[in-house]
């Protein structure tokens, strides 16, 4: 009894420790998928931080440029004329307008606001002396600048965008815009964003929260230099302490002491090389706060489920062991006492059992043979079928639509042009189907003839023509004239297909998808079984397709012809096309392999024996 309950306190202890250590572990599990999901969505949100800031500066750095070549605005800043220099005012003010820009003017060499597009306000900037604006200096000097700062009267950060106008040698003026980014931060505001954008100097200057504005982030102090404090005057803060409490890759969950001080996000910067800034963005561990917490619940329930089950499961099984212990032992007992009248029955039934067994096993075997060899057959043709005659019905249902077309509009001549070309694919599907059905049979393809190679590359091109311009690729052919191989056309051209192919599919995801096929003779090379045959190439051809794609992964390269060994996604392959093209090829008498490329993507390389196109043909080798 003793030993009973210590068993069952033992046991209670270690369910309770193994549900601690599964609710811990469950824990971390949930964290980690929480953080990494975050991680995904701060990426794109930084990414959508930086694009609006690049659109809001691209929007408007063109404007200075517009008067600096303006004949108007050299012949006014020319003449100083009130008249002239107030009709430049008011084509300021329509090209501010036009723009949604917030300040245009025009700045003598002397400094002084000569026109602005606010030349009708109270607040006018016409009259001004802007000499000692950094800005102006640098234009000056340059031709062209750039500045960034606070304007003291309104406390609020200004871009300034200069460029010199100039007759020859002559400096005429400046021209400047004027850009703010008050709309960006009242969006951030409103969306609950936690956005920092910091200078060269690491002073933040734009901020979803005023609370983080005109302090130094990143580790950086307030420079004591001039140029800062003239840039922000009288408004820089304390320095913005970052403790970084774990890496995370690119990114970090950090706490901020102060302003916002004992708070936990994660952390993400982006540099935005063009103008020397930097993004910042913080975002809030709540939700994996509470991923943390449900994965401790759910795992700590699940494991205490399962132990319950285990558990009950090991009662039911020792009550079926006390059950079936007494039934042996009651059936011992009457097999005692009549065995001697059972044994004859029991050797006759089990030899007549054993037969009926045998028969049965013997025709399900011989059932599943024959579906067995049946399925192998129809699945090796039906999947080669459908790889292979996809591209020809797609152009077979192109070349009907437009007959219809053509039809309505009484153009017998091109529906009967198009008529042509459905017969034309019609006899090329069979011709595919029948290689196909020869291939699958191991058996001899027939005679090999001259095949020219720059025919079966166009002819292949066509047939892929629609697909290759719906995905917006671009195909560069370079192909060397009266290339010839020995061999058929339509298995050539069904090589080239399959590669073609994949090459499309490679780069129909790519922005810029470019797909390159060369054909040319190679030097020649002669193989160890070829100088055991006495036969030496005197010369190749090399047929290869690359493409600027991801490329092969390189622990599936020597796989790649496997049948049925496909790279794609679930329903887009077969995994037939590779295999298939690599029977034709070692029919041909030629190889095939693969190899990534360099600067990314991958290519693939037919090399075929060339041939004269006077010489008669000879039989080349099968191989299966």
């Amino acid at each position: 009894m003793l030993r009973t309950r210590r068993k069952q306190v033992f046991t209670f202890l270690g369910a309770v420790a193994i549900i601690g250590a599964s609710a811990l572990a469950s824990q971390h599990v949930w964290r980690e998928a929480g953080l990494k999901s975050l991680q995904a969505v701060n990426e794109q949100r930084v990414q959508l931080v930086a694009n609006a800031l690049t659109a809001e500066v691209g929007r408007q750095d063109h404007l200075p440029v517009v008067p600096s070549l303006d004949p108007d605005v050299r012949n006014a800043l020319r003449s100083r004329d009130a008249g002239s220099l107030e009709r430049l005012s008011r084509k300021l003010e329509v090209v501010s307008r036009e723009a949604d820009t917030r300040a245009l003017y025009l700045i003598a060499p002397n400094g002084i606001v000569v026109a602005s597009d606010n030349w009708q306000a109270s607040d006018t900037l016409v009259g001004r002396n802007l000499a000692d604006q950094p800005y102006f200096k640098k234009a000056v000097e340059n031709g062209r600048s750039s500045d960034l700062g606070v304007e003291p009267e309104s406390n609020r950060t200004r871009y300034y965008l200069a460029e010199s106008v100039r007759a020859g040698a002559d400096l005429l003026g400046i021209a400047v815009v004027r850009i703010e980014f008050d709309a960006l931060e009242a969006a951030w505001e409103r969306a609950a964003e936690r956005v920092l954008v910091a200078d060269p100097d690491g002073i933040v200057f734009l901020a979803s929260d005023p609370t983080y504005k005109y302090h130094s982030i990143g580790g950086k102090t307030v420079s004591d230099s001039a140029e800062v404090a003239k840039r922000y005057p009288g408004v820089l803060g304390e320095p913005i302490h970052i403790k970084v409490l774990e890496r995370r890759g690119a990114d970090s969950i950090i706490e901020v002491e102060a302003p916002d001080a004992g708070a936990n996000y994660l952390y993400q910067t982006m540099q935005l090389p063009l103008y020397g800034w930097t993004i910042h963005r913080f975002t809030d561990l709540a939700t994996v706060r509470e991923d943390r917490r449900d994965g401790t619940i759910i795992g700590g329930a699940i494991v205490a489920l399962i132990i319950a089950l285990v558990l009950y499961v090991i009662e039911r099984h020792r009550a079926y062991v006390v059950e079936k212990a007494a039934a042996t032992q009651l059936k011992t007992q009457v097999e005692e006492r009549t065995r001697d009248l059972s044994e004859s029955n029991t050797s006759l039934q089990t030899e007549i059992d054993e037969h009926r067994h045998t028969e049965a096993r013997l025709r399900t075997t011989q059932n599943e043979l024959v579906q067995a060899g049946k399925l192998a057959a129809l699945g090796q043709m039906s999947a080669a079928l459908a790889h292979e005659i996809n591209q020809p019905l797609a152009a077979i249902r192109t070349f009907m639509a437009s007959a219809k077309v053509f039809a309505r509009r009484g153009d017998l001549a091109q529906v009967v042009s198009n008529l042509d070309l459905i017969t034309d694919l019609a006899e090329r599907m069979a011709r595919i189907t029948g290689h196909l059905k020869t291939f699958a049979r191991k058996s001899e393809p027939g005679h090999p003839e001259h095949v020219q190679v720059d025919r079966a590359i166009d002819g292949t091109l066509f047939l892929l023509e629609n697909q290759i311009k719906a995905a917006g690729v671009v195909v560069d052919k370079t192909v060397e004239p009266d290339l010839w191989v020995l061999g058929h056309a339509v298995q050539l051209e069904q090589v080239i297909l399959n590669l073609v192919r994949n090459a499309l599919d490679a780069v129909g995801d790519q922005e810029h998808g470019r797909i390159t096929i060369t054909a040319q003779a190679s030097e020649s090379q002669t193989s160890e079984s070829q100088t055991l045959a006495s036969q030496t190439w005197a010369s190749h051809v090399q047929i290869k397709v690359a493409d600027n794609g991801p490329g092969i992964p390189a622990n599936q390269l020597d796989q790649i012809f496997d049948p049925f060994f496909t790279t794609k996604a679930l329903g887009k392959g077969l995994g037939l096309g590779l295999s298939i093209s690599y029977g034709i090829v070692q029919d041909f008498g030629g190889q095939i392999h693969a190899r990534n490329l360099p600067g990314g993507g991958a290519e693939l390389t037919v090399e075929l024996p060339r041939h004269q196109r006077g010489r008669a043909p000879a039989e080349i080798a099968i191989h299966a």
